[in-house]
């Protein structure tokens, strides 16, 4: 048993559950999702709060990198249920037959846990059987809920998907757009770091703080320049993409400071839409932008070079110079 009450691994539930236990992973301890001033932050911590004392399955929808699992968690731990078992699905590790089993099989995850809180990391994702059973149980929550006798079980799902910007529902995924369109009652959409970018100075700050004490570097800090870089990119990964980046720059710095030199290009450059009065070092960002490009280029081809060139629409010979130039410019003192 993990030493946090009402936080236990598949195992614990049943003696003959499946043997890999992949798909349950550890429930994130820190909050990074909470940290911050804008308007949103207040808003998702009153979403929990008014959501707490209730028992009908919940859905999260969140761009990737938000870590809704966090959010799952405090909707667990602020209600009367903190106590309670804590099982949190990893849906896209599994086929659809080992899924199901996992959770509908007879010593399953939704039988095991008819107390406490069960999580799935993404009901986009989820196989068509999978999902009829979700559905089943959906409408008996609503049914014994609306006859006074609800299920002291509590469903969260988080998706990707949000059916309020998509233009046609396809066949595949008209089943999805249903649960969705059941569960938007009680949804919550996670904002992604572009729409909130008041809140970037108050995480990076937060996640600068506890990636130094992992990596034993001391109290560290962003320079103005460094922190206007961070404010200034649109993170696609959101939360994840941040805590790569600072970790890296982190790494490479000894302690007391965290300057704009260590952050990648893509992120350096992405507010320069009006060259500073104080003027650019042309050649260097042309450099430094290329050799992201290829360095993108590479770890999509899986670092086969012909692969690579041909996305670059380089020759082999073409991408091959340009690599051992930027080799050589690491060479030097």
């Amino acid at each position: 048993m993990n030493e946090r009450a009402g936080e236990e691994s598949y195992e614990l539930g049943t003696q003959e559950a499946p043997a890999a236990p992949a798909p349950l992973r550890a429930v994130p301890r820190e909050g990074e999702c909470f940290i911050g001033v804008s308007a949103y932050v207040a808003q998702l911590k009153e979403f929990i709060g008014a959501q707490a004392m209730q028992r009908h399955p919940v859905l999260l929808i969140a761009d990737p990198g938000l870590r809704p699992e966090q959010v799952a968690r405090a909707l667990h731990e602020a209600g009367p249920q903190r106590v309670l078992p804590f099982y949190s699905v990893n849906a896209r590790s599994l086929s659809g037959e080992a899924l199901h089993r996992l959770l509908f099989g007879p010593h399953g995850v939704i039988e095991t846990c008819q107390r406490g809180t069960v999580y799935l990391n993404d009901l986009a994702s989820l196989p068509v059987m999978v999902q009829q059973r979700f559905a089943a149980c959906i409408e008996e929550h609503r049914w014994r809920h609306s006859s006074g006798n609800p299920l002291q079980q509590r469903l969260v799902f988080a998706t990707e998907w949000n059916p309020g910007v998509e233009t046609k529902i396809s066949a595949e995924n008209r089943l999805t757009y249903g649960l969705v369109e059941v569960l938007r009652p009680s949804s919550f959409r996670l904002k992604p770091l572009r729409e909130r970018s008041e809140d970037i100075l108050h995480l990076a700050a937060h996640l600068a703080e506890r990636l130094a004490q992992k990596l034993r570097r001391g109290a560290v800090e962003l320079t103005p320049g460094a922190l206007k870089a961070l404010t200034g990119y649109e993170w696609e990964v959101n939360i994840d993409e941040l805590e790569a980046v600072l970790e890296s720059a982190i790494g490479q710095t000894p302690p007391h400071g965290i300057g704009e030199s260590l952050l990648p290009p893509r992120i350096r450059y992405a507010h320069l839409r009006v060259i500073p009065q104080d003027g650019i070092d042309l050649p260097r960002v042309v450099d430094d932008y290329e050799r992201t490009i290829i360095a993108t280029a590479l770890e999509q081809a899986g670092g086969c070079q012909t692969r690579a060139a041909r996305l670059l629409g380089l020759r082999v010979q073409t991408l091959n110079m340009k690599l051992k130039r930027f080799l050589s410019q690491e060479r030097r003192p």
